[in-house]
């Protein structure tokens, strides 16, 4: 078996199916730029397919790689990604598999990204609701219940009460008063006397 004139062959073949994305970098190795089916305009997402032939592919692995070519994607989503691929690998011993990577590759970016369209549009939704909900809440009043209806009357004929023997006790110094200043009638001998 030739496995030059198979990679060669394969190359020639992926080189016709992604001639833009398609960018070789040596003789047995090169890159497929790839993007999602359905991309986030908020948070556009690129990256690239590296692939290197060994000696004996399509007999043996190929070496695989994943790069961020834009947008945001952490070391652990770029480990899931290459170890969902190195399953395609494991299924496809001795065939041509480039393009079920870079196909395969394309479909994960395309969940992800609309996974992540979806977590962010319900976070942004929950937030929303808090914010409406706090808001709302400036408008409301204490819930009454029968048990907080009989605690607030308590409180309120208490203080019904305290200020009812407050305004007993100052009306009655008051009478005091002012019949200390009346006149009573009784004649005092110091006005007398200085007449």
């Amino acid at each position: 078996m030739d496995y030059k004139e198979e990679q060669t062959q394969e190359l020639e073949v992926l080189k016709s199916i992604y001639p833009d994305e398609l960018e070789e970098i040596a003789e047995d190795e090169f890159r497929i730029i790839l993007e999602p089916e359905e991309q986030d305009i908020d948070a556009p997402l690129t990256v690239a397919l590296r692939i290197k032939f060994t000696p004996t592919y399509p007999e043996s692995f190929p070496e695989i790689s994943i790069e961020r070519i834009k947008g945001e994607l952490s070391d652990a989503e770029q480990d899931e990604f290459l170890n969902g691929l190195l399953k395609v690998v494991e299924g496809s011993l001795g065939m041509p598999i480039g393009f079920d990577l870079a196909t395969s590759l394309k479909d994960m970016l395309t969940s992800y990204v609309v996974e992540n369209k979806e977590k962010r549009r319900l976070e942004v939704e929950e937030r929303l609701r808090r914010e409406i909900e706090a808001e709302e809440s400036k408008f409301q009043g204490t819930k009454v219940t029968v048990a907080s209806f009989l605690e607030w009357k308590a409180r309120f004929d208490q203080e019904l009460f305290e200020k009812e023997e407050a305004a007993r006790g100052s009306a009655a110094i008051r009478r005091e008063e002012t019949r200390k200043q009346k006149p009573t009638g009784e004649f005092k001998e110091e006005n007398a006397t200085s007449r």
